[in-house]
């Protein structure tokens, strides 16, 4: 069955026909992403309009169709943003689609394509694990079939009577493709036993490893299973072709890799949905923190350390995305927005932070959209200086970038407006 994909960028409307999602007479919507939030739909005149929201990545909507999201932005390198924000992507389970061969190192990769993983696994082991014949290294003599040619070219021709050659081969599932499945989940069951250790994920590993005991564990050195790995996983041949997704997954996992989201290609993976917004704000924090210390200044998330709407408590609280300290005091706020232009809404809640915690300079960041550059937008009548700034996701020199935009933050903080 064929799948046919459309692609729509983000917060924009797609309408599709109704007829086009009936299965059966009945409406079939995916259930892995009905209740995610990854879609909105309102229907009329016999269509169905979807409307994409902040998540990135291909999205399944019915066996036969799915709708690829891509970014409103324009964005060189997704993953890197993604690694480098910490935001774990999700990954539809039993939903593939093909990345290229290009990967990112990564953090938390067991969670994202473990899942994957021991399905993938639980697949095989119902067909049954491959096997191939090994070689005993410490077999004992006189046993096993007894090589002709062998005994006559290495003994009988130069007058040894009493030696002879025999195969100890047998045939054993204790192959690289199960071992690296093996190693792979292990990994999986640790990761999760140290952040999610009450995970059902657990005791599913748990019991997979069992059916995997006649599979000798790995007693070298892990580069040189993933070596062999590498050249395993490219060479699968059709009748083993259900090895080929959990086995990339492994490759993956045992290296703390994720593909890189933008390209498409012929490694079939988990599709990964991702929450652009999220990666943004998170992304800009850490390049900021990363480089301000240097000059005397902390980078807080002021969602995780909100501050008091009112000075005598009250219970509300302000969290904006950027907290800007030097020695201790509050010198600066900005608000991560993943959008063109911030509303006039997004102006009055930079303000109510400002005001509430006491702070005379702040602003907004968004996505460089070609247009619109750095500036300084104004004063009020309190004295709270409003600022907008630009961050260039397309750049391809990422850090020039992100020191060019760390420059910037540093001359709104002292009020200069000569913003490069």
């Amino acid at each position: 069955m064929t799948l046919e994909v459309i692609e729509c960028e983000e917060f924009k409307e797609l309408s599709l026909r109704l007829g086009s999602l009936m299965e059966n007479g009945e409406l079939k919507i995916d259930e892995r992403i009905a209740s995610k939030g990854y879609l909105t739909a309102t229907m009329a005149g016999g269509q169905i309009a979807f409307r994409t929201t902040r998540f990135v990545g291909t999205i399944p909507v019915t066996p036969k169709l799915a709708i690829k999201v891509t970014p409103r932005a324009s964005i060189a390198n997704l993953t890197y943003m993604m690694v480098r924000s910490g935001v774990i992507p999700t990954a539809i389970s039993g939903f593939s689609r093909g990345y290229m061969p290009r990967f990112v190192a990564a953090a938390n990769v067991e969670k994202i394509y473990g899942r994957s993983l021991l399905d993938g696994t639980k697949s095989i082991a119902k067909r049954g694990f491959m096997k191939a014949y090994v070689k005993n290294a410490n077999a004992p003599p006189w046993r096993g079939r007894f090589m002709t040619s062998e005994t006559v070219k290495r003994h009988a021709s130069k007058g040894i009577r009493y030696r002879h050659e025999f195969d100890h081969s047998t045939l054993s599932p204790t192959v690289i493709e199960n071992i690296s499945l093996k190693e792979a989940l292990k990994q999986v069951r640790q990761w999760h036993l140290a952040n999610d250790k009450k995970n059902p994920i657990v005791k599913e590993i748990d019991a997979q490893l069992h059916d995997l005991w006649s599979v000798a564990d790995w007693d070298g050195r892990r580069i040189d299973l993933v070596s062999e790995l590498s050249r395993k996983v490219r060479r699968i041949p059709p009748q083993l072709a259900h090895y080929r997704d959990p086995l990339w997954a492994a490759f993956l996992i045992l290296q703390s890799l994720l593909p890189e989201v933008g390209f498409d290609g012929f490694v079939k993976l988990d599709s990964l949905i991702i929450d652009v917004s999220k990666v943004f704000e998170a992304f800009i924090r850490r390049e900021l923190a990363d480089r301000l210390w240097r000059q005397g200044y902390s980078v807080e998330d002021g969602n995780k350390r909100p501050g008091n709407f009112f000075v005598d408590g009250g219970g509300f609280t302000v969290h904006p995305d950027i907290v800007i300290r030097k020695d201790g005091a509050i010198v600066a706020l900005l608000d991560a927005k993943y959008k063109t232009e911030p509303k006039e809404q997004d102006r009055y809640e930079v303000l109510s932070f400002m005001d509430a915690m006491n702070v005379a300079v702040g602003g907004f960041v968004c996505p460089a959209n070609g247009v619109d550059t750095s500036r300084y937008l104004g004063s009020t009548a309190t004295g709270k200086k409003m600022f907008g700034l630009r961050y260039d996701l397309a750049s391809r020199d990422a850090d020039a970038e992100a020191q060019r935009f760390s420059e910037n933050v540093v001359k709104m903080i002292n009020s200069s407006h000569d913003f490069t």
